[in-house]
């Protein structure tokens, strides 16, 4: 497929996405989800409050040490404890929703299906979860190996630097995109785990760049959050330390706006796919 027939197919994933905005049953695995890191959020920025101190004290230290229970300590280490904690939210209950928002936008993109797409994806939740996290982990293991070039290198050239960062970020959307359609095998096709992975491989090795547009350009959008509060130089002695739980509220609302977006597309470019082969 050339480049100018992916960007349209692309396009025409997200297109037919918007078209079921004002649809609030297919919008509440997302508000569920934000919902949630919402509330996290706040419990960590209130965990000295006296109702909350006997939970929240041993959660902040586990999630980011006995200095975090101090200010202005704490919201340095808050994205770091957030994160954590969203790793929790993500593999537990947004993979859950998420499988339940597939079924959502695959009926109202005409797919049939009769069954109930909570129960489905609650039946599924055991596959769901491995799935996801076995993306964690792959993901973690190509941060570990960014990590390993040394802080010298990075330091002191430019184009290293941001090398390595575009490096990542390109073995981040690879990996996801090889992965994006394992969800649908699994809710819509029954499909058991590897055989999910491997036909999702599959379908995005013929539809390799309508595909890697769509989860390349929330990756994008989503950058500078990881950015900014992966800097925090850049806020240390410039910005109150406060700001940070800003900038992670935020992060929710964009990534609630653009996770939407992207299941949509996905389970867009998947049904097309389906169709095809028939």
């Amino acid at each position: 497929m050339n480049p100018l027939r992916s960007i349209s197919v692309a396009a025409w994933a997200w297109r037919s996405t918007v078209a079921f905005v004002l649809r609030p049953t297919i919008w509440l695995p997302f508000v569920i989800v934000a919902g949630v890191q919402g509330l996290a959020l706040l419990f960590l920025m209130g965990f000295h409050q006296n109702a909350l101190l006997p939970i929240g004290l041993p959660i902040v230290k586990l999630l980011g040490g006995e200095q975090a229970t101090h200010y202005p300590v704490f919201f340095f280490a808050l994205p770091t404890m957030f994160f954590r904690a969203n790793l929790v939210i993500s593999t537990l209950l947004a993979s859950v929703t998420g499988g339940a928002a597939t079924l959502l936008f695959a009926r109202a993109f005409g797919f049939n299906d009769a069954r109930g797409a909570w129960g489905r994806a609650l039946r599924c939740a055991p596959a769901l979860i491995v799935l996801t996290l076995l993306v964690v982990a792959i993901l973690f293991g190509i941060a570990a190996l960014a990590r390993m070039i040394p802080q010298e290198v990075a330091q002191q050239s430019f184009a290293a630097r941001w090398g390595v960062r575009g490096g990542t970020m390109l073995l981040f959307v690879l990996v996801q995109s090889f992965m994006a359609y394992s969800t649908a095998w699994i809710v819509l096709m029954g499909h058991k785990i590897w055989p999910a992975i491997r036909d999702s491989v599959r379908v995005t090795s013929r539809t390799f760049l309508p595909t890697l547009i769509a989860v390349g350009i929330p990756a994008v959008l989503l950058f500078p959050f990881s950015y900014v509060t992966g800097r925090l130089d850049l806020i240390v002695g410039k910005l109150r330390p406060e700001v940070l739980a800003g900038i992670l509220g935020g992060q929710i609302l964009v990534q609630f706006l653009i996770t939407f977006f992207l299941v949509g597309a996905i389970t867009r470019l998947f049904i097309w796919r389906m169709e095809a082969a028939r």
